[in-house]
Protein backbone atom coordinates (compact mmCIF):
# COMPACT_ATOMS: atom_id res chain seq x y z
CA UNK A 1 0.00 0.00 0.00
CA UNK A 2 1.50 3.13 -1.36
CA UNK A 3 2.21 5.78 1.94
CA UNK A 4 -0.26 9.20 1.64
CA UNK A 5 2.15 12.11 0.78
CA UNK A 6 2.20 14.52 3.90
CA UNK A 7 0.28 17.53 3.00
CA UNK A 8 1.60 21.28 3.54
CA UNK A 9 -0.92 24.32 3.26
CA UNK A 10 0.51 27.67 2.35
CA UNK A 11 -1.33 30.35 3.61
CA UNK A 12 0.24 33.67 2.29
CA UNK A 13 -1.22 36.71 0.03
CA UNK A 14 1.66 37.25 -2.07
CA UNK A 15 1.45 35.22 -5.38
CA UNK A 16 5.19 35.20 -5.69
CA UNK A 17 5.64 33.08 -2.53
CA UNK A 18 2.77 30.99 -3.16
CA UNK A 19 4.50 30.01 -6.32
CA UNK A 20 7.64 29.56 -5.02
CA UNK A 21 6.84 27.53 -2.25
CA UNK A 22 4.26 25.29 -4.36
CA UNK A 23 7.41 24.49 -7.02
CA UNK A 24 9.92 23.73 -3.83
CA UNK A 25 7.58 21.42 -2.20
CA UNK A 26 6.09 19.61 -5.13
CA UNK A 27 6.25 16.46 -6.11
CA UNK A 28 7.43 15.50 -2.94
CA UNK A 29 4.46 16.98 -1.13
CA UNK A 30 0.43 17.60 -1.78
CA UNK A 31 0.77 21.42 -1.34
CA UNK A 32 -2.47 23.61 -0.50
CA UNK A 33 -1.78 27.28 -1.60
CA UNK A 34 -4.45 29.70 -0.08
CA UNK A 35 -4.28 33.00 -0.62
CA UNK A 36 -7.03 34.95 0.71
CA UNK A 37 -8.12 33.79 4.49
CA UNK A 38 -11.72 33.10 3.36
CA UNK A 39 -10.94 30.19 1.09
CA UNK A 40 -9.01 28.22 4.79
CA UNK A 41 -12.16 26.70 5.70
CA UNK A 42 -13.23 25.25 1.96
CA UNK A 43 -9.60 24.15 1.22
CA UNK A 44 -9.82 22.26 4.92
CA UNK A 45 -12.83 20.62 4.12
CA UNK A 46 -10.83 18.69 1.05
CA UNK A 47 -7.75 18.08 2.93
CA UNK A 48 -5.85 18.37 6.40
CA UNK A 49 -2.37 20.18 6.44
CA UNK A 50 0.46 18.04 8.19
CA UNK A 51 2.34 21.52 8.32
CA UNK A 52 1.34 25.09 7.71
CA UNK A 53 3.67 27.56 6.54
CA UNK A 54 1.52 30.71 7.65
CA UNK A 55 2.03 34.39 6.18
CA UNK A 56 3.10 36.57 9.89
CA UNK A 57 1.75 39.52 8.37
CA UNK A 58 -1.74 38.42 6.15
CA UNK A 59 -3.93 41.34 5.69
CA UNK A 60 -6.81 41.56 7.32
CA UNK A 61 -5.36 39.53 10.31
CA UNK A 62 -3.03 39.73 13.18
CA UNK A 63 -0.33 36.89 12.78
CA UNK A 64 -0.63 35.71 16.26
CA UNK A 65 -4.29 35.60 16.58
CA UNK A 66 -4.53 33.60 13.48
CA UNK A 67 -1.78 31.39 15.04
CA UNK A 68 -3.74 30.93 18.12
CA UNK A 69 -6.94 30.03 15.72
CA UNK A 70 -5.18 27.63 14.19
CA UNK A 71 -4.61 26.03 16.82
CA UNK A 72 -7.96 25.87 18.29
CA UNK A 73 -9.19 23.72 15.16
CA UNK A 74 -9.77 20.40 15.22
CA UNK A 75 -8.12 19.94 11.48
CA UNK A 76 -5.26 22.25 12.76
CA UNK A 77 -5.06 21.72 15.95
CA UNK A 78 -1.22 20.00 17.04
CA UNK A 79 -0.36 20.99 13.36
CA UNK A 80 3.03 22.27 13.30
CA UNK A 81 3.38 26.14 11.94
CA UNK A 82 6.05 27.75 10.25
CA UNK A 83 5.62 31.07 10.39
CA UNK A 84 7.22 33.42 6.95
CA UNK A 85 8.44 36.45 8.50
CA UNK A 86 9.31 39.80 6.44
CA UNK A 87 12.93 40.95 6.60
CA UNK A 88 12.35 42.59 9.46
CA UNK A 89 14.62 41.63 12.73
CA UNK A 90 14.86 38.85 15.31
CA UNK A 91 12.21 40.06 17.30
CA UNK A 92 9.41 39.42 14.69
CA UNK A 93 10.77 35.68 14.75
CA UNK A 94 10.91 35.53 18.70
CA UNK A 95 7.77 37.04 18.92
CA UNK A 96 6.14 33.92 16.50
CA UNK A 97 7.96 31.69 18.48
CA UNK A 98 6.44 32.43 21.98
CA UNK A 99 3.15 32.70 20.01
CA UNK A 100 3.50 28.89 19.41
CA UNK A 101 4.89 28.71 16.50
CA UNK A 102 7.33 25.89 15.52
CA UNK A 103 9.56 27.73 13.22
CA UNK A 104 10.11 31.13 10.98
CA UNK A 105 11.49 31.19 7.95
CA UNK A 106 12.52 34.75 6.26
CA UNK A 107 10.84 35.85 3.01
CA UNK A 108 12.27 35.53 0.41
CA UNK A 109 13.14 32.31 1.22
CA UNK A 110 15.43 29.52 -0.81
CA UNK A 111 13.31 27.05 -2.44
CA UNK A 112 16.24 24.46 -0.39
CA UNK A 113 15.83 25.35 2.71
CA UNK A 114 12.05 25.41 2.32
CA UNK A 115 12.10 22.04 1.38
CA UNK A 116 14.49 20.87 4.13
CA UNK A 117 12.46 22.66 6.85
CA UNK A 118 9.67 20.88 5.85
CA UNK A 119 11.41 17.70 5.60
CA UNK A 120 12.69 18.66 9.08
CA UNK A 121 9.52 19.67 10.96
CA UNK A 122 7.54 16.20 9.32
CA UNK A 123 10.57 14.31 10.50
CA UNK A 124 10.17 15.60 13.96
CA UNK A 125 6.22 15.01 13.94
CA UNK A 126 7.04 11.31 12.95
CA UNK A 127 9.31 10.91 16.00
CA UNK A 128 7.15 12.44 18.50
CA UNK A 129 4.41 10.32 17.23
CA UNK A 130 7.13 7.15 17.19
CA UNK A 131 8.07 8.05 21.29
CA UNK A 132 4.46 8.33 22.06
CA UNK A 133 3.77 4.99 20.81
CA UNK A 134 6.52 3.04 21.94
CA UNK A 135 5.45 -0.15 23.93
CA UNK A 136 8.99 -1.10 25.78
CA UNK A 137 8.97 -4.24 23.34
CA UNK A 138 12.46 -2.30 21.24
CA UNK A 139 15.31 -1.05 24.31
CA UNK A 140 14.18 2.85 24.36
CA UNK A 141 17.88 3.27 23.24
CA UNK A 142 17.33 2.97 19.52
CA UNK A 143 14.82 5.64 19.18
CA UNK A 144 17.41 8.12 21.50
CA UNK A 145 19.79 6.80 18.71
CA UNK A 146 16.86 7.57 16.27
CA UNK A 147 16.53 11.24 17.27
CA UNK A 148 20.29 12.03 17.46
CA UNK A 149 20.89 10.39 13.82
CA UNK A 150 18.15 12.44 12.44
CA UNK A 151 19.60 15.30 13.97
CA UNK A 152 22.83 14.62 13.29
CA UNK A 153 21.61 14.49 9.52
CA UNK A 154 20.34 17.91 9.55
CA UNK A 155 22.94 19.74 10.76
CA UNK A 156 25.26 18.51 8.73
CA UNK A 157 23.04 19.64 5.67
CA UNK A 158 22.73 23.20 7.08
CA UNK A 159 26.33 23.54 8.21
CA UNK A 160 29.17 23.04 6.42
CA UNK A 161 31.07 21.38 9.16
CA UNK A 162 33.68 18.75 8.23
CA UNK A 163 35.82 16.37 10.68
CA UNK A 164 33.19 14.14 12.73
CA UNK A 165 32.32 16.82 15.04
CA UNK A 166 29.35 14.30 17.03
CA UNK A 167 31.85 11.50 16.99
CA UNK A 168 34.80 13.71 18.31
CA UNK A 169 32.35 14.77 21.06
CA UNK A 170 31.43 11.67 22.42
CA UNK A 171 34.91 10.63 22.28
CA UNK A 172 36.04 13.28 24.52
CA UNK A 173 33.32 13.23 26.52
CA UNK A 174 33.60 9.44 27.34
CA UNK A 175 37.43 10.21 28.25
CA UNK A 176 36.39 12.99 30.31
CA UNK A 177 33.63 10.88 32.46
CA UNK A 178 35.66 8.11 33.22
CA UNK A 179 38.54 10.25 34.42
CA UNK A 180 35.20 11.62 36.47
CA UNK A 181 34.42 8.33 37.86
CA UNK A 182 37.97 7.88 39.62
CA UNK A 183 38.12 11.23 40.77
CA UNK A 184 36.96 11.81 44.56
CA UNK A 185 35.96 15.45 43.49
CA UNK A 186 33.67 14.13 41.14
CA UNK A 187 32.84 10.36 41.29
CA UNK A 188 29.31 10.16 43.05
CA UNK A 189 27.58 12.95 40.67
CA UNK A 190 28.93 10.80 37.75
CA UNK A 191 28.38 7.59 39.45
CA UNK A 192 23.85 8.53 38.98
CA UNK A 193 24.59 9.09 35.28
CA UNK A 194 23.32 7.12 32.58
CA UNK A 195 26.46 7.66 30.20
CA UNK A 196 25.41 6.58 27.35
CA UNK A 197 22.14 8.97 27.45
CA UNK A 198 24.68 11.61 28.58
CA UNK A 199 26.89 11.29 25.23
CA UNK A 200 23.58 10.46 22.90
CA UNK A 201 22.53 14.05 24.37
CA UNK A 202 25.52 15.57 23.57
CA UNK A 203 25.54 15.75 19.84
CA UNK A 204 21.90 17.69 20.15
CA UNK A 205 23.89 20.72 21.73
CA UNK A 206 23.69 22.21 18.36
CA UNK A 207 20.28 21.39 17.22
CA UNK A 208 18.74 24.82 17.76
CA UNK A 209 20.97 25.95 14.43
CA UNK A 210 18.79 23.96 11.69
CA UNK A 211 16.52 27.11 12.06
CA UNK A 212 18.74 29.89 11.93
CA UNK A 213 18.88 30.96 8.52
CA UNK A 214 21.51 30.43 5.43
CA UNK A 215 22.93 33.76 5.22
CA UNK A 216 23.98 33.76 9.07
CA UNK A 217 24.81 30.30 9.54
CA UNK A 218 26.84 30.36 6.00
CA UNK A 219 27.80 33.54 6.37
CA UNK A 220 31.97 33.29 5.55
CA UNK A 221 33.31 36.79 7.19
CA UNK A 222 32.47 38.29 10.62
CA UNK A 223 28.53 38.53 11.54
CA UNK A 224 26.81 41.95 12.17
CA UNK A 225 26.07 43.09 15.57
CA UNK A 226 22.14 42.25 14.38
CA UNK A 227 23.59 38.91 12.34
CA UNK A 228 25.07 37.94 16.16
CA UNK A 229 22.26 38.19 18.12
CA UNK A 230 20.38 35.85 15.26
CA UNK A 231 22.54 33.35 16.07
CA UNK A 232 22.48 33.55 19.77
CA UNK A 233 19.14 32.75 19.40
CA UNK A 234 20.18 29.08 18.22
CA UNK A 235 20.15 28.12 22.32
CA UNK A 236 16.48 28.94 22.41
CA UNK A 237 15.37 26.80 19.01
CA UNK A 238 16.68 23.68 20.49
CA UNK A 239 15.31 24.09 23.66
CA UNK A 240 11.87 24.64 22.54
CA UNK A 241 12.44 21.44 19.45
CA UNK A 242 13.66 19.25 22.31
CA UNK A 243 10.83 19.96 24.60
CA UNK A 244 8.73 18.98 21.69
CA UNK A 245 9.40 15.58 22.39
CA UNK A 246 7.32 13.93 24.79
CA UNK A 247 8.97 12.97 28.19
CA UNK A 248 8.36 9.62 29.71
CA UNK A 249 9.56 7.50 32.47
CA UNK A 250 12.05 6.13 29.91
CA UNK A 251 13.19 8.64 28.17
CA UNK A 252 13.48 11.36 31.08
CA UNK A 253 16.97 11.75 31.50
CA UNK A 254 18.47 11.61 28.08
CA UNK A 255 15.79 14.74 27.47
CA UNK A 256 16.36 16.88 30.18
CA UNK A 257 20.26 15.93 29.60
CA UNK A 258 20.01 16.99 25.93
CA UNK A 259 17.33 20.07 26.83
CA UNK A 260 19.93 21.41 29.44
CA UNK A 261 23.09 20.92 27.16
CA UNK A 262 21.29 22.73 24.53
CA UNK A 263 20.13 25.36 25.85
CA UNK A 264 23.24 26.53 28.27
CA UNK A 265 26.37 25.32 26.31
CA UNK A 266 27.13 28.88 25.46
CA UNK A 267 27.02 29.64 29.39
CA UNK A 268 30.10 30.89 30.77
CA UNK A 269 31.53 30.08 34.23
CA UNK A 270 31.88 33.91 35.28
CA UNK A 271 28.33 34.59 34.24
CA UNK A 272 29.13 36.51 30.94
CA UNK A 273 27.46 34.02 28.63
CA UNK A 274 24.31 33.38 27.30
CA UNK A 275 21.19 33.37 26.80
CA UNK A 276 20.63 33.33 30.41
CA UNK A 277 24.15 34.31 32.35
CA UNK A 278 24.19 32.08 34.57
CA UNK A 279 27.02 31.35 36.76
CA UNK A 280 29.36 28.74 38.06
CA UNK A 281 28.11 25.66 39.49
CA UNK A 282 24.41 27.11 38.52
CA UNK A 283 25.21 25.70 35.10
CA UNK A 284 24.61 22.02 35.14
CA UNK A 285 27.65 19.65 35.38
CA UNK A 286 27.27 17.44 32.40
CA UNK A 287 26.87 21.31 30.40
CA UNK A 288 30.15 22.17 31.96
CA UNK A 289 31.68 19.06 30.65
CA UNK A 290 30.54 19.82 26.77
CA UNK A 291 31.35 22.84 26.64
CA UNK A 292 35.16 22.51 27.00
CA UNK A 293 35.11 19.58 24.63
CA UNK A 294 33.08 21.72 22.32
CA UNK A 295 35.08 24.28 22.06
CA UNK A 296 38.87 21.85 21.69
CA UNK A 297 37.11 20.26 18.93
CA UNK A 298 35.97 23.36 17.04
CA UNK A 299 39.65 24.74 17.73
CA UNK A 300 41.33 21.66 16.27
CA UNK A 301 38.85 20.93 13.28
CA UNK A 302 39.66 22.68 9.98
CA UNK A 303 36.15 24.68 8.67
CA UNK A 304 36.00 26.53 5.82
CA UNK A 305 35.87 29.97 7.63
CA UNK A 306 39.47 29.01 9.52
CA UNK A 307 42.33 26.29 9.37
CA UNK A 308 42.60 24.04 12.45
CA UNK A 309 44.74 24.78 15.59
CA UNK A 310 47.53 22.26 16.51
CA UNK A 311 46.33 20.37 19.56
CA UNK A 312 48.93 22.00 22.04
CA UNK A 313 47.37 25.58 20.74
CA UNK A 314 44.07 24.19 21.56
CA UNK A 315 44.75 23.39 24.68
CA UNK A 316 46.53 26.53 25.54
CA UNK A 317 43.49 28.33 24.99
CA UNK A 318 41.37 26.18 26.88
CA UNK A 319 43.71 26.81 29.65
CA UNK A 320 43.72 30.70 29.10
CA UNK A 321 39.82 30.73 29.43
CA UNK A 322 39.98 28.82 32.77
CA UNK A 323 37.58 30.56 35.32
CA UNK A 324 36.26 32.81 32.71
CA UNK A 325 34.48 30.36 30.18
CA UNK A 326 35.12 27.37 31.87
CA UNK A 327 34.73 25.71 34.99
CA UNK A 328 38.13 25.68 36.56
CA UNK A 329 38.33 22.36 38.36
CA UNK A 330 36.96 20.91 35.20
CA UNK A 331 40.15 22.87 33.05
CA UNK A 332 42.38 21.39 35.05
CA UNK A 333 41.14 17.43 34.73
CA UNK A 334 41.27 18.28 31.32
CA UNK A 335 44.41 19.53 30.95
CA UNK A 336 45.57 16.27 32.34
CA UNK A 337 43.98 14.27 29.77
CA UNK A 338 45.65 15.98 27.30
CA UNK A 339 47.48 12.62 25.95
CA UNK A 340 44.40 11.29 25.65
CA UNK A 341 42.42 13.95 24.28
CA UNK A 342 44.81 14.49 21.81
CA UNK A 343 45.45 10.93 20.54
CA UNK A 344 43.78 10.28 17.12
Amino acid sequence: MTERKKCVFIIDSDIITLHTGKNALQPKFTVAAVQQLKNLRATLDKMTPDLILLDSKLPGTDGGCLLDELGTLPETAGVPVILLCDVSGPAEELSGLTRGAADTIRKPFTPALLRRKAELHLQTEALKRELQTHTGKEPFWQLQGAVVRWAADLLEFREDVTGNHAENIQRYLRIFTEAMASNKRYADEVSGWDVESFLQAAVLHDVGKIKIRDDVLLKRGRLTDEEFETLKTHPLHGKLLLESLPYSESNQDFLQCAIDIAYMHHEKWDGSGYPIGLKGEEIPLRVRMLMIVDVYDALVSERPYKKAFSHDEAMRIIYERRGSQFDPGLTDLFMSLSHEIGAR
